[in-house]
């Protein structure tokens, strides 16, 4: 029980930090929902290990974070059509300069974002996973 509490509160807070870094994401006003967005996607991380053991499969860094970036995405979509003040929208990305490296401007849909959004929380999320899991 006491793991999984650390571990339900270390996916919410891995779930509001990439929220919060992506521009694309409205998250509702109420308070109520935002707690109920984060643990919606914080459970999604939990299932993905029971997943992974169901389907027999080794778990180690790389299938949790295919398997848990998979589950994500499709919370982000049921997210956005059903939770209340919860939108992902379009918005451009205004390019970059780095020396010789140069990234136009370009608009970036709603599926990009939730992708995006989902790999890098699954990213992190299973790192800290993997990490904890070792020690």
């Amino acid at each position: 029980m006491k793991k999984f509490i650390k571990n339900l509160v270390q996916f919410l807070l891995v779930s509001y930090l990439v929220i919060t870094l992506f521009n694309g994401i409205q998250l509702p006003e109420n308070v109520v929902y935002v707690i109920a967005s984060l643990v919606v996607l914080a459970f999604g991380m939990l299932m993905a290990s029971p997943i992974i053991k169901f389907l027999t499969i080794k778990e180690n860094f790389i299938t949790f974070f295919l398997m848990s970036s998979l589950i994500l995405t499709g919370l982000f979509f049921l997210l956005d059509i059903f939770m209340t003040g919860f939108h992902i929208e379009a918005y451009t990305f205004e390019g970059m300069e780095m020396g010789t490296l140069v990234i136009n401007s370009f608009e970036v849909v709603p599926i990009l974002t939730m992708a995006l959004c989902a790999v890098c929380s699954s990213f992190i999320g299973s790192l800290l996973y993997t990490l904890e899991k070792s020690s």
